[in-house]
């Protein structure tokens, strides 16, 4: 027979196109995707993907089963959310999507004092750049997400969740460590560790300082990072000054091993956001979880 998990391995594969891809979202391991896929073909007698070069497709047949498997998924959720509703207990399961910043540094406490309360409410992480989160979340790979670059696709509802800013960091052996502000023309002078191209990041530094008439290869950038955890552990070595999030050093600033300041005559202020597919109907764990973001005392990460 037809069950509910089957049709969720079904979904993921076909909008992923990618056993690996599905595996990693239904926190399955590649096996158990094939095997999911290979009893749902051997059930109705029919060949539901094409397999090419390592990416799948689905064949005619597979079409019309993700159409029916769509409704099928969303009046399953519906009926939960009906059930929950009425009997006050929620369970079920919660895919959250966050971009690098959120998901190594807010993420972890929001989701541990939501799971303290919601002990019935199974949670997936999933940590991706912002371009990707807003990908997974048209294709229903998650239920929601939490990105810190802009999004733009028409179907994504974007709600601002909390501010964030820039700050410049220094070790505490450095000049700029007994300051709480310095101006882009101090900065000029040092040598400046910044994360990777194609890093949202890195891209809202170099649009904020083209606001401010500085160009970022007027910069002394003498590293090219693909981490945080990679720029402040060069910071901390002395090797220069750095640009990254607030949330990023708390625990840096709390053991003195970093210092912060702010850069007075750039905007580096930006806005984390949550954002939710319009065209998806929402479960009773998002709901919840949207519920308890939006109430959320973020002053307890600090």
């Amino acid at each position: 027979m037809l069950e509910n998990f089957h049709l969720q391995v079904f979904r993921a594969l076909a909008k992923e196109k990618s056993f690996s891809e599905a595996a990693k979202i239904l926190y399955l391991t590649q096996p158990a995707v094939s095997h999911q896929i290979r009893v749902l073909e051997e059930y109705l007698e029919t060949k539901l993907f094409e397999r090419k070069r390592g990416e799948v497709s689905l064949t005619e047949q597979g079409i019309i089963l993700l159409k029916y498997a769509e409704q099928i998924i969303n009046l399953y959720e519906q009926a939960e959310k009906e059930i929950a509703d009425l009997t006050k207990t929620f369970r079920g399961r919660l895919r959250i999507g966050a971009s690098t910043t959120i998901g190594q540094y807010l993420i972890p406490k929001i989701v541990g004092e939501f799971k303290e309360r919601f002990t019935n409410i199974e949670i997936f992480l999933i940590n991706a750049n912002t371009k990707d989160i807003a990908i997974k979340l048209l294709a229903d790979s998650i239920d929601l997400g939490l990105v810190e670059g802009p999004v733009q696709e028409k179907d994504i509802l974007v709600e601002r969740f909390i501010e964030d800013e820039l700050v410049v960091i220094t070790s505490p052996k450095h000049p700029f460590a007994r300051r709480t502000s310095i101006d882009k023309f101090e900065l000029l002078k040092e040598p400046l560790i910044i994360r990777e191209e194609g890093s949202g990041t890195r891209n809202i530094i170099e649009e904020r300082l083209n606001e401010a008439k500085v160009a970022l290869n007027s910069l002394k950038i003498k590293m090219e990072m693909g981490s945080s955890e990679s720029i402040k552990a060069a910071v901390e070595a002395g090797l220069g000054v750095a640009i990254i999030s607030k949330w990023a050093i708390l625990k840096e600033k709390k053991l003195h091993t970093l210092r912060s300041c702010s850069l007075t005559d750039v905007n580096l202020i930006r806005y984390f956001s949550i954002i939710t597919n319009q065209k998806r109907f929402k479960t009773k764990p998002m709901e919840e979880f949207l519920k308890f973001l939006k109430g959320f005392d973020i002053t307890s990460i600090s």
